[in-house]
């Protein structure tokens, strides 16, 4: 379940995803906090400043995966964007949802 969770070119079973999801969602909670608690001065500040380091990095995530795959020419792209639009509605609870998706999907590179 958490095998190669750094390898973004490895296609992953759905049980794998899973785990793929839970462990890169807790990063991206440290991730929001730390520059929550580094950048802002109050809470409401710290709360827009995680949510803009949720969009960016769950789109990093999908670039990542796409092209290390080699899907970044396919219909995939798509995904991207989609990402960016759950990660802007709901944080890195929902825009890693497409991003565990991605993981599962065929490595066309050799």
């Amino acid at each position: 379940m958490f095998e190669d969770l750094f390898n973004h070119s490895k296609e992953r079973e759905p049980l794998q995803a899973l785990g793929f999801y839970i462990v890169f969602f807790i990063i991206g909670l440290a991730l929001g906090g730390f520059g929550g608690a580094v950048f802002a001065s109050d809470y409401e500040t710290g709360m827009l400043v995680g949510h803009v380091l949720a969009v960016v990095y769950c789109s990093i995530l999908s670039f990542l995966i796409l092209s290390a795959k080699g899907q970044l020419g396919n219909a995939h792209s798509a995904f991207i964007l989609l990402t960016a639009y759950l990660s802007y509605s709901g944080g890195a609870l929902g825009g890693l949802i497409p991003v565990a998706y991605l993981s599962t999907i065929n490595n066309l590179k050799p």
